[in-house]
């Protein structure tokens, strides 16, 4: 009979004992949880600040390499620089002009493809035009008589202090004037139909 009683008491000890230590147990991961979740929620916050104590950069630490950091900062940088500085502007293309004139009396043709001027007068050298109708033989033209200039979507008449003056239509001018189709330039004894008046198309 007191074999029985040791043996009943021997295994409540045992069952008591490991009930205690199950619930030790549960405890000890508890609190360890608790801890961890309190270490990371840390570690985020000083994560999330540099060391001047202001919030740092939202990059992700597992993926990126830190060397790269600073190349995006600078790429992120340049990329706002761009949007503040205005696009260039897209260079507007040059058209030509293309004129034909007719000496009324010789009956004698001129034709020019221009960009800016055309220069009119007595003197062989016409340089400082981009082209040039020299007249050697009539003595009332000047050496550097008249142009005609492009200015804006239209062809001007223009003199060029000449002596005798210049005239369109038969009217003398005192400044720039737009010139058309079957309009008519007076240079000295010189008279220049303009036949036709062609611009390049876009």
């Amino acid at each position: 009979m007191l074999y029985w009683i040791i043996l009943i008491l021997l295994i409540l000890g045992i069952i008591a004992l490991l009930g205690g230590t199950f619930v030790t147990i549960k405890k000890n991961k508890a609190e360890d949880a608790r801890l961890f979740r309190r270490k990371k929620g840390r570690r985020r916050d000083e994560d999330d600040h540099d060391e001047d104590g202001y919030p740092g950069d939202d990059y992700d630490d597992e993926d990126d390499d830190p060397d790269e950091r600073p190349r995006r900062r600078r790429s992120q940088r340049a990329a706002e620089r761009d949007l503040d500085e205005p696009a260039p502007r897209r260079q507007k293309r040059r058209r030509q002009w293309k004129i034909i004139m007719e000496d009324i009396d010789s009956w004698q043709k001129y034709s020019f493809i221009f960009y800016e001027t055309v220069g009119i007068g007595r003197g062989k050298d016409g340089s400082m035009y981009e082209k040039y109708l020299p007249l050697p033989t009539d003595v009332r033209v000047s050496k550097v008589h008249c142009a005609i200039v492009h200015h804006g979507d239209k062809l001007y008449l223009k003199d060029e202090d000449s002596r005798n003056g210049t005239f369109l239509n038969g009217k003398r001018i005192d400044r720039p004037i737009v010139i058309q189709k079957d309009d008519v330039i007076g240079v000295g004894e010189t008279r220049l139909e303009i036949q036709r008046i062609l611009r390049e198309s876009e």
